[in-house]
């Protein structure tokens, strides 16, 4: 089976997102550098499923289902929908997409379970190779787990019309925080077809935001600094690269 997949180009890098895996994206500078890539990130979702005692995408063919060019302009604030966003989310799917976010905030929790020393450890002369344009210096193992979880309250926001969250909204545990997204979709859910048009803080024009796209924002953020969190706690066993 060949499963589709969502581009999204921006200047000198693609992101290549799959339709029917809420999360699982890929990213390259380059086309022959994401048809690397995309096989990569559908055996590495597979496998993560797996470990979860679940069936991840099988094999590792896949096509363009949409490509959007000059994503970070193509809605304001970049925060474009895909086509494949805008399909209803309900039943089975939503309850396999819930079920996988709830995996991820587990993971994410697990990875940052540790003592202060950790959580607060910054090492010495730790670069940004591609900065946050919201917070470009280094984070602690705190900072980079803070971070998701604002991102968390940003995404179940979008699913309201009128003012909504930013990203530097205060939070509390994984686990409570994913108590209050899963209350924000049991209310979407009478409608997932819907789109809402939130109005962030310091925005004047509405973004566009469904279900689906909360979804696959929110898995792959949380996967992408669980992996950030361990990567960090490697560090302690093997040592912090070297900038080049």
């Amino acid at each position: 089976m060949s499963e589709p997949f969502s581009l999204a180009r921006y200047t000198g890098f693609t992101l290549a997102w799959a339709d029917g895996w809420p999360g699982l994206v890929a990213g390259a500078g380059t086309d022959s550098g994401l048809a690397e890539r995309i096989p990569l990130a559908l055996a590495e979702h597979r496998a993560w499923l797996n470990a979860h005692g679940v069936a991840g995408p099988a094999g590792d063919a896949w096509h363009i289902g949409e490509s959007i060019s000059n994503a970070e302009t193509a809605a304001p604030g970049g925060e474009f929908c895909f086509a494949a966003d805008r399909l209803p989310l309900r039943g089975a799917e939503l309850s396999r997409a819930m079920e996988q976010a709830r995996f991820a905030m587990e993971d994410l929790a697990a990875a940052a379970e540790l003592p202060d020393l950790l959580l607060d450890w910054l090492p010495a002369d730790l670069e940004v190779e591609h900065a946050d344009p919201w917070a470009p210096d280094p984070r602690t193992i705190r900072g980079i787990l803070r971070h998701a979880l604002q991102l968390e309250v940003y995404y179940r926001d979008g699913l309201r019309d009128g003012p909504a969250a930013g990203i530097f909204e205060a939070v509390g545990t994984p686990r409570s925080e994913f108590e209050l997204t899963v209350a924000a979709v049991a209310r979407a859910a009478h409608d997932t077809a819907r789109t809402y048009s939130p109005i962030r803080p310091g925005r004047h024009e509405p973004d566009e935001w469904t279900l689906r796209k909360v979804m696959r924002r929110l898995i792959s953020h949380h996967r992408a600094h669980t992996a950030e969190i361990l990567q960090r706690r490697t560090w302690v066993l093997l040592g912090v690269p070297e900038s080049p």
